[in-house]
């Protein structure tokens, strides 16, 4: 499922780098991946998320460079196979969520890569975990574990802000990191750590 997602994410951003768009840095398209914390930080898992978004400034200032508005349609999974063990129990957690968000860059000249990126989300959630379990020693001697597996998928919504340094590779192309923190009305809070490959349109 993983390779699918990012397969299909990556064919939508060649396409559009390769359409014949006027050059005018009004639209931006972005590629991002990265570790994903779900939760408290119980545990690690990846993200994979496909932005697209257009620049509403048409004079730059020295506190204005840029306000873009878009989407960002952000794929989440947790670890495939979470350890179990005699005295740990877990919980798994895939997601797919679309972000409608401003993105402001503060800066024209010094640091005009750096922006901020804000607003709600909403999206559908797929949770496993384990609701109990217990040991025993079967006739063997052998220590046994019975669990009860929990499932809990349903809608969810809420809100995100996003930071990232965006670097120029090209007049096109530009990379860098960028770092998120999430809420949603399940109380979780997520935190990524990832990279983008964007291009200006």
């Amino acid at each position: 499922m993983k390779k699918v997602i990012i397969t299909i994410l990556l064919s939508c951003f060649v396409f559009f780098a390769k359409s014949q768009i006027k050059q005018s840095n009004e639209y931006l398209l972005k590629l991002s991946g990265g570790h994903v914390t779900f939760g408290s930080g119980d545990f690690f898992g990846y993200s994979v998320s496909l932005d697209a978004s257009k620049n509403v400034i048409k004079n730059p200032s020295f506190a204005l460079n840029k306000l873009l508005i878009g989407a960002e349609l952000i794929f989440d999974n947790g670890v495939k196979n979470p350890p179990i063990s005699s005295i740990n129990s877990f919980y798994h957690v895939s997601s797919t969520v679309l972000w409608p968000k401003a993105s402001y860059y503060p800066f024209n000249k010094l640091l005009s890569g750096l922006n901020i990126q804000l607003g709600p989300t909403i999206g559908y959630s797929y949770r496993s975990q384990e609701g109990g379990f217990h040991l025993y020693t079967d006739a063997l001697g052998n220590l046994q574990r019975d669990s009860k597996i929990i499932f809990d998928n349903g809608h969810i919504y809420g809100y995100r802000i996003s930071a990232s340094l965006e670097f120029n590779i090209s007049k096109k192309f530009f990379i860098g990191p960028r770092v998120d923190w999430s809420n949603n009305n399940e109380a979780e809070i997520n935190t990524l750590l990832g990279l983008g490959l964007g291009l200006k349109l």
